[in-house]
């Protein structure tokens, strides 16, 4: 029965993996940024530790269609630029593991920032400058949200109220036992 079960779940797998469509691309040959992600949450003051992915993408029809491949991007030139009003603060990322860099910011003011991302080829002699050929760069912009400093101490507090609530009721379990 269990082996039955087995080749069912490997014959429904292998028909799953044929029928499925092959991946479409929104995308043109070259790089691209694939996001940017936290360590946690973004405190004002404090250092934040964020990630952002490069990836060189290759389309099987010309300019656009399906994915042939994207392949992770390790010689590039990250840097990121956070912005809110006339304050500005610059980074620059390092090649971690597949394509995946890392880069160190302290905002200074809680409230809403822009991040704007660039990845460009490592050495400037190495761009290709005809149109026609593939791009060595890209940019990425999203917004982001900083805490106040302030707002830190919310855990310890809720942990505390916790553990307060917990010994009232424990207090009050063992005078009911033992009056």
């Amino acid at each position: 029965m269990r082996i039955k079960a087995i080749l069912i779940c490997i014959v429904f797998l292998f028909v799953w993996t044929i029928t499925i469509p092959g991946v479409k691309a929104d995308v043109e040959n070259g790089w691209y940024i694939t996001g940017i992600s936290y360590d946690g949450p973004i405190i004002a003051q404090t250092d934040t530790v964020f990630y952002v992915g490069v990836v060189e993408a290759k389309v099987k029809n010309g300019e656009m269609g399906e994915l042939e491949s994207a392949t992770a991007v390790t010689d590039a030139q990250v840097t990121a630029v956070f912005t809110k009003g006339q304050e500005k603060i610059e980074a620059t990322l390092i090649h971690e593991q597949n394509g995946e860099y890392k880069g160190v910011v302290a905002l200074p003011t809680a409230g809403e920032w822009i991040v704007k991302i660039k990845a460009i080829r490592g050495h400037s002699e190495q761009r290709q400058v005809n149109p026609t050929d593939q791009k060595y760069e890209a940019e990425f912009t999203t917004p982001l949200k900083a805490k106040d400093p302030e707002n830190n101490w919310m855990p310890v507090y809720l942990f505390i109220l916790v553990f307060v609530v917990a010994g009232i009721l424990m207090l009050m379990w063992v005078r009911k036992r033992n009056p």
